[in-house]
């Protein structure tokens, strides 16, 4: 409760100190339209003002190298500010280096990160829709008994639902060496025949279910099983279910040499696009008037699922 009366108290500042009449150098423009299904509209359309938006812009414009990459702002379904600025493109390979300085437009298929690993846990719920993964605690080794050589003793009894939740109990270290570094796990499921073999191959550090433990190869191997019930690539389903149904223009899924997807940090969207999926959690998981996701998966995704707690921080994770 204090943080929000602290941040309302905030807010309530900056409005007053915009309603003195103070002068900035940014001037305010709604986002235009484009045939991609959004609505635009005007601040003082959907009951904001502009001052607040202004004095941040001018903020920003002050700050050199600021990394920020772009800005946009949707009230009641409508997309009411929209700003793209310069900065570098992210170069996963060279270890602590920027790629290419660049400016960011709204054609830009933008570098998710391991915001891809969210995407992947909705064309995961869409999938639960379509009754091709019927019950989330099914275990690996059913949908893929060819890996039953290493999936055995307490592994065996890692489900789907671990897989969404971080919960497996396998081993998985991406931190301790830079991207790019070949002893970085995510790294060596590059460098893998098999990526999902690899990640299964981890070994055991507490019973699947029991502890959150940060794990990307873990995601990669539940795009392997939806793409496996759903007899088409991972990338074909997602286009198919998701990405066709909110008429996205650009993106970009990476894949490991094996053809599988990258489904834990290899999607590329445009800002415009990601929105559209934050609209989706907004609304129910419709689009449109179309239900592109259920409703019952947006809330359980959002849900705890798994208490993770340290020293000075307890907080808990969904559904990815």
């Amino acid at each position: 409760m204090k943080k929000i009366i602290l941040l309302t108290g905030f807010i309530i500042l900056l409005l007053a100190a915009c309603e003195k009449g103070e002068e900035y150098d940014y001037v305010y423009s709604p986002p235009p339209a484009f045939n991609d299904g959004i609505e635009t509209a005007a601040l003082d359309s959907v009951g904001m003002k502009t001052g607040p938006v202004r004095e941040m812009m001018d903020r920003i414009n002050a700050t050199e190298q600021h990394r920020i990459h772009d800005i946009l702002v949707m009230k009641d379904g409508k997309l009411v500010f929209e700003e793209y600025f310069p900065g570098y493109a992210l170069n996963m390979a060279a270890a602590g280096r920027d790629g290419d300085w660049m400016q960011y437009r709204r054609e830009t298929d933008h570098f998710m990160a391991s915001v891809s690993k969210s995407v992947t846990s909705v064309i995961t719920g869409i999938a639960v829709q379509a009754g091709l993964l019927p019950d989330l605690d099914r275990t690996v080794l059913d949908y893929y008994p060819v890996y039953a050589d290493i999936l055995t003793g307490a592994k065996a009894n890692i489900t789907l639902r671990h897989l969404l939740t971080m919960t497996s109990g396998l081993a998985f270290d991406e931190n301790t060496y830079p991207y790019g570094d070949p002893r970085n796990d995510i790294s060596s499921m590059f460098a893998a025949a098999d990526p999902i073999r690899f990640a299964l191959s981890k070994p055991l550090t507490t019973t699947p279910g029991e502890r959150f433990f940060y794990n990307s190869g873990t995601v990669n191997v539940l795009a392997a099983i939806v793409a496996k019930a759903a007899g088409m690539k991972f990338l074909d389903f997602a286009n198919t279910r998701l990405f066709d149904p909110l008429h996205t223009e650009g993106g970009v899924w990476q894949a490991f040499p094996s053809g599988d997807t990258f489904a834990s940090g290899g999607l590329f969207l445009r800002a415009r696009e990601l929105a559209k999926i934050g609209r989706l959690f907004l609304d129910g998981g419709a689009w449109q008037g179309a239900q592109v996701i259920s409703n019952d998966w947006i809330a359980s995704s959002q849900q705890s699922q798994i208490a993770i707690s340290g020293f000075f921080f307890s907080y808990a994770y969904g559904y990815l």
